[in-house]
Parts: structure tokens; C-alpha cells; sequence
């Protein structure tokens, strides 16, 4: 099925027929992985495109593609299931199983210029019926660094069955990394996970007009609430940061929005200055209407997407290390730390200082404009699927 149709942009310097596999259908772009496979398609506007991925429905305006739907297969599960456990393959790579691939991937013709893969639990499913003159995983970031982080935070059982699927996640992206030509990552401290044949593109942010407008939430932490970096980020911003932060500051207000919002944080609705929305429909316009992003996130690897939304949106950031991470030009221009007491003081005294609230919040977004702006994302990934670097 032909899709979009919206004006090619000049990111390909020459045609190239290029298809796009992801796990997720891309609409709404609510995850990283949805986001990166809209940017790819953003980048190969005007060219003959293929989409395999689950069904969907774009939105108006979008770049024009065709969409081949891979469907549920009852079928194709059970054989996944047997074939993880045969091969010793994460179990995470069953989110992308139990679909017809193959059949999808027959019904786009061939061969193709080259085929870019969206993550690696996409690939023991898709890679054998691949038929490209060129191969790219976008593994976005290593899951498996994300997954052993959860395993140092976890204790008896539960760590063990972390570390194991952590172990078994590196091996898949590994021997991912060796069978594709090109591997595409979004922040340089991925890249040696993957081997030599990397290229780092950022996700990147397009500036929008800066807001004049009052804001009237002073702290905010926004993205898709029910991933479990976020919503353990969320939990305790409520149990141990937020007590603190209305102790200095008691009139203080909170935003918590996103997709997705567990029934523990909706609970919280209406109650000591928190206001919960879930979902969103324009989280940047959303975020200029918030004086300080506080991102207390614990887990996490390649970059903060929430970061860069919060800069770009002018406000002040207060973050863990793991808030901002992959981010090295937006640090000088954030307040961090690692425990609930300081992350709660920065807040308190950047509520109390307007002045150098502003200042920070123009400073970040000026730094992410200059430093990853949308269009050198998207000529990036243009150039590496005409067989540059």
C-alpha cells in the first residue's frame, strides 16, 4: 500500500530504492525506535521506499512510501519461541517475533539498493530474507549495556536473569554487527559495542519557534511513562525528590506527561501540585509550558531523547548523568547529580532564580541546535544509505 506523500526534501544526493524494517509500526513516535525509522523515511524522501513493519495508519503529510504490513502469525510465534530457546537468543527478540516477515519481506520485490534493519531483536527474524546490494542495522544503542545496568540494580534471582539476558543480548549484537555492512548507532560511546563498520547519527532535534509564553509548571518530566527507566525515573522523583523539592519550594508544581502513564502515577493526579498527562498530543508545545525539565532517570543508554526535547524547548535542565547522556555539548548547560537531595536543591534554586533559570534553559537550546540539528541527522542517514559513511 502507498502512503504520505509529502514533498521530497533533498537529503539523497542520487535514487536510491531503499527498504525500511522495523518492529514497531512508527506512528505515533513515542519510543526511540519508532522515532529513528520516521527519520529514516524523513531521509530517503523522494526515493522509491519500501516500509515493512507491523500494520498502521500514517499521518497526513508524511513522505511518500509504500507499506508492506507484516501481520500477526500464531504460527510464526510458536516456531520463534522454539528457535529462542534453541539458539540461546534474548528473549526480547520475541517482541518482534510472531510475525509473517517473510511473507512481507517476498511482497517487496527485490533486490534492493540496501536495507536498513531498526534494531537488533529485529533481525533473527528478518535478516535471511533480506535481499539488498547493501545492509544497515540501526541498533540505535546497545540494549544490552541497558540491560546489564538493570542487572547491577537488581537483586537474587532477578539480577541473574538480567545478567543472562544481558549476556545473550550482546551476543545477538554482535553477531548482528558482523553480518551487516554498515551499523548505525546515535552516540559514540556505543560504537565500540558493534565493532569497526559503525557510524555514529545523533537523533537530533528541529528547532522550533522559541515560546515568549508563561509557563506555568515549574518542574516537568515528560516521555513514554510506562518504560521502565521512566517509570522507575518517575517513582522516585515522586517518593524522595519531590518531597524535598516542595519542602524548599511549596507551592511548587509538577508535570508528569507522556504515553502510557501507569495507574500508580495517574493516582497522583491533583495531588501535591502534580498534574499527569497521558497521553500527549504536541509534547514540544507541551514542554514550553514547563521552567525546569528534571530528568532523574537510572538506567539508560545511547541519548536522551527527553533531554534534547527539553532543551530545545528552552527549559533549565536538572538530570542525573544517565538524564543527559550522549549528550557531551549539552552537559556544560545542565545541573547534574546522582542522589535525591542535591537534584532536589538544584531545582529549589533554580525556582528562586529566574534570571539564571532563562539563561540556562537559552543556553541548552542553543547548544542542541548547533550540535544536533535534525538536518544533519537526516543527511546523515541519507548518506549512509547511498553507501557513504
Amino acid at each position: 500500500m502507498v502512503t504520505g506523500g509529502g514533498a521530497r526534501r533533498p537529503y539523497t544526493r542520487f535514487a536510491v530504492r531503499a527498504l525500511v524494517v522495523a518492529s514497531r509500526f512508527p506512528w505515533p513516535p513515542v519510543t526511540g525506535d519508532r522515532l529513528r525509522t520516521t527519520l529514516w523515511l524523513e531521509a530517503l524522501a523522494g526515493d522509491d521506499v519500501t516500509l515493512v513493519s507491523p500494520p498502521g495508519t500514517a499521518p497526513a503529510g508524511v513522505p511518500r512510501f509504500t507499506h508492506l504490513p507484516a501481520r500477526r502469525s500464531p504460527g510464526q510465534l510458536v516456531g520463534a519461541v522454539a528457535r529462542v530457546l534453541a539458539r540461546g537468543l534474548p528473549a526480547t527478540a520475541l517482541l518482534a517475533a510472531g510475525r509473517d516477515w517473510s511473507g512481507a519481506l517476498a511482497g517487496a520485490g527485490a533486490p534492493f539498493d540496501v536495507a536498513v534493519v531498526v534494531l537488533a531483536r529485529t533481525d533473527p527474524w528478518v535478516f535471511p530474507h533480506l535481499c539488498a546490494r547493501r545492509t544497515v542495522l540501526d541498533a540505535i544503542d546497545s540494549l544490552a549495556a541497558n540491560l546489564g545496568e538493570r542487572a547491577r540494580h537488581a537483586r537474587g534471582v532477578a539480577s541473574r536473569l538480567w545478567r543472562l539476558e544481558s549476556a545473550r543480548t550482546a551476543h545477538l549484537e554482535a553477531d548482528a554487527a558482523r553480518r551487516y555492512d554498515r551499523v548505525v548507532v546515535v552516540a559514540g560511546s556505543e560504537a565500540g559495542v558493534f565493532g569497526k563498520l559503525v557510524s555514529v547519527v545523533p537523533i537530533g532535534v528541529e528547532l522550533r519557534p522559541a515560546s515568549e509564553g508563561e509557563r506555568e509548571f515549574d518542574v516537568g518530566f515528560t516521555g513514554r511513562l510506562a518504560y521502565f527507566a521512566n517509570r522507575d525515573a518517575a517513582g522516585w522523583l515522586l517518593d524522595e525528590i519531590w518531597p524535598r523539592v516542595r519542602a524548599g519550594a511549596p507551592k511548587a508544581t509538577l508535570l508528569l506527561a507522556g504515553a502510557d502513564a501507569p495507574a500508580f502515577l495517574r493516582r497522583r493526579h491533583g495531588r501535591d501540585g502534580v498534574t499527569v498527562i497521558s497521553p500527549v498530543a504536541d509534547p514540544a508545545a507541551l514542554l514550553r509550558r514547563v521552567r525546569v525539565a528534571l530528568l532523574p532517570l537510572r538506567f539508560g543508554t545511547g541519548q536522551s531523547l527527553k533531554a534534547l526535547e527539553a532543551a530545545e524547548a528552552s527549559c533549565a535542565l536538572v538530570a542525573t548523568p544517565a538524564g543527559v547522556r550522549g549528550l557531551p555539548a549539552l552537559l556544560p548547560h545542565a545541573l547534574s547529580a546522582g542522589d535525591a537531595e542535591r537534584l532536589a536543591a538544584a531545582v529549589v534554586g533554580l525556582l528562586g532564580d529566574e534570571p539564571r533559570r532563562a539563561a540556562l534553559g537559552a543556553a541548552a537550546r542553543a547548544a542542541v541546535g548547533r550540535a544536533y540539528p535534525r538536518r544533519a541527522t537526516l543527511a546523515g542517514l541519507a548518506a549512509i544509505a547511498g553507501g557513504g559513511d
